[in-house]
């Protein structure tokens, strides 16, 4: 198992900061799938876990601004990313995620942390505490739902019928289902088209983000992404809700299209003395169109809820 360690001089918060410790590694899952990681800074650990289809990059301004003041730990899925993937069809999975979770946080000897997640992250952090409970500090769900997504994306009853078209073409014909989300990814009119949409807010996120995601996308094994799609729409963490006892603060955007408002305000209904943030104009692409925002509500969160005060 491969890991470096260095220490980095760089500006936190607008001044420049003492070094930060930077460990970057991987470990190896329970099917031996090689699972990448890589941790910033030291004290309370954040555990970020990333949407479908998304890399590390969507919490690269999360880490700019905690890195001061805690561990922030990022890490790929497999099939994502610098991550491997096993050939094991079976293991595209929910379940396999939260296992590779488990061996990240193993391998950097956490026993306790804060865990964040954006999107599929949600059910991937959800799940981890329903099986680690006493593993986890704080839970922070971003612009995701608890369970079978595909039900109330947009808000169609449609969706789900759209999404299994997706997935048979994905399965059976994964070269042409790459071409065609090329056309529609990978040209000048994409990233207009998304703002219509409500994919994203144009006017608020960088081209170098929606671009960072549409390549990772791209590059994506087509057989593998429809495959997790599909364990991602079958599973729930519904019933976990209400047993949550550890703080949490929930992230939700007004104009997400993914993951209607709707359904951030039930979760809040459902898992005790949890708190609710609705950005105003967010989208499912939030976490970078607003982390200046997302970030600073977060920090009141920990400092209100977990007494956990910045060092610097």
């Amino acid at each position: 198992m491969a890991t470096t360690q260095r220490f980095v001089t760089e500006r936190s918060r607008g001044r420049l900061s003492s070094q930060v410790s930077v460990t970057e590694g991987k470990t190896f899952s329970f099917d031996k799938t090689p699972i990448v990681y890589r941790s910033v800074g030291e004290g309370n650990p954040i555990i970020c876990c990333n949407g479908l289809g998304v890399s590390t990059f969507f919490w690269v301004y999360l880490e700019r601004f905690f890195k001061g003041s805690y561990q922030i730990v990022t890490w790929d899925y497999r099939g994502h990313g610098h991550s491997g993937l096993n050939k094991n069809i079976k293991n595209y999975s929910v379940d396999a995620l939260v296992k590779d979770l488990k061996a990240v946080v193993d391998r950097l000897k956490i026993k306790k942390a804060i865990f964040t997640g954006h999107s599929l992250g949600v059910q991937v952090i959800l799940e981890f505490y329903r099986r680690y409970p006493e593993r986890v500090r704080a839970l922070i769900p971003c612009l995701g739902t608890y369970g079978h997504p595909m039900d109330t994306f947009y808000n169609m009853r449609l969706s789900r019928y759209i999404f299994q078209a997706c997935y048979w073409l994905g399965i059976h014909f994964p070269r042409e289902a790459n071409l065609i989300s090329r056309f529609f990814l990978n040209n000048p009119a994409s990233f207009f088209l998304g703002g219509i949409l409500k994919v994203m807010h144009t006017g608020m996120i960088s081209h170098e983000d929606c671009d960072r995601y549409v390549n990772h996308v791209l590059a994506m094994d087509p057989l593998f992404f429809s495959t997790l799609w599909k364990s991602y729409h079958e599973h729930s963490t519904e019933d976990v809700l209400k047993k949550i006892r550890v703080p949490t603060l929930i992230i939700a955007g007004e104009d997400d299209q993914f993951t209607p408002v709707w359904i951030s305000k039930k979760m809040s209904r459902l898992i005790p003395r949890s708190e609710l943030l609705i950005v105003k104009k967010g989208t499912h692409a939030a976490l970078v169109e607003q982390p200046e925002l997302l970030n600073l509500r977060i920090e009141k969160f920990l400092n209100e809820r977990l007494r956990l005060r910045s060092r610097s």
